[in-house]
């Protein structure tokens, strides 16, 4: 640095100083950069490597959320079998039902399965009293205030938070499950009484009546798509107040797309699933007898 000094007071450019020994240079510091630095094969691994455990977890993740919904859905439905029952003990052995029909095809009458709970007025005025729950909707006017019993969760189709506050409006209002209420039922059921709901005999086997509630599964157009569990599984509420799981096989506990193509044929649809449900309490569903059309 003298010398430098000297040679400037002479008018002799400077030395330029030597470079740090070591290889500490800015070349240096260039080429670390670099050796730290990703290839892009190296970054081209990595992503593959995250990739490849995404598609191992997720199934795995998504397996496990709809186990809890499974599990959560039979829990839901044994409460619903505790609520019969109590409603049963306090209405003479009686299941919850809504109004008597005023014809065959009254939808709205209890001899027909639903999952409306609740029914608003009509206009014009139909042939039942304005503004009354139905179905399971019954069960909210006598023994229980919770509602969201009657939403599955796994609903694949009703929004519980528009649909609840439906109930006591101007709107009807639905739930996530089928409830039996007096359908298919035979002529030697005591008027729907719990321990009494008597046996029906289809091409001479007979076909207890086992089944109250189960996950409704309706493949039909536009509004009358309403599927649980993406209508693969089907939890089922039985009169003992058991609830089991069964897959969904050939549809055979849902109400195929083509029903829906006369609405008389729905009725007869009900009923064979009804049995196919009550079936399935001692055998395999698909094994269920058929229903003379």
């Amino acid at each position: 640095m003298k010398r430098s000094a000297a040679s400037t007071a002479r008018g002799l450019p400077p030395h330029p100083d030597p470079l740090p020994r070591g290889g500490e240079g800015e070349d240096a510091d260039i080429v670390r950069k670099r050796n730290a630095a990703f290839s892009l094969v190296e970054l081209l691994v990595v992503i593959a490597i995250v990739a490849l455990l995404l598609s191992v977890l997720l199934p795995g993740l998504s397996g496990a959320r709809q186990q809890a919904r499974r599990v959560a859905c039979g829990s839901q439905l044994r409460q619903i079998g505790t609520a019969i029952h109590l409603y049963a003990g306090a209405c003479y052995g009686r299941i919850p039902c809504g109004p008597g029909p005023q014809h065959p095809y009254d939808f709205s009458g209890n001899h027909v399965a639903t999952n409306q709970i609740w029914t608003a007025d009509e206009d014009p005025p139909g042939p039942h009293p304005p503004d009354h729950y139905v179905g399971l909707g019954v069960l909210l006017r006598t023994v229980t205030t919770e509602a969201k019993l009657l939403y599955c969760p796994a609903d694949d189709n009703l929004d519980i938070e528009e649909e609840l506050p439906k109930l006591g409006t101007g709107a009807d209002a639905y739930c996530s499950y089928l409830y039996r209420q007096l359908d298919q039922l035979p002529t030697d059921a005591g008027a729907g009484q719990l321990d009494r709901l008597g046996t029906n005999v289809i091409d001479d086997v007979p076909v207890p009546v086992e089944a109250l509630v189960l996950d409704i599964n309706s493949l039909g157009p536009g509004e009358l798509f309403h599927t649980n569990h993406e209508a693969r599984l089907v939890n089922i509420l039985f009169r003992d107040g058991s609830v089991r799981c069964f897959t969904n096989k050939d549809n055979v506990l849902a109400l195929a797309r083509e029903v829906f193509a006369n609405p008389m044929a729905i009725p007869a649809a009900i009923d064979q699933l009804l049995t196919n449900a009550d079936y399935a309490y001692r055998h395999v569903p698909t094994q269920a007898p058929r229903l003379a059309p």
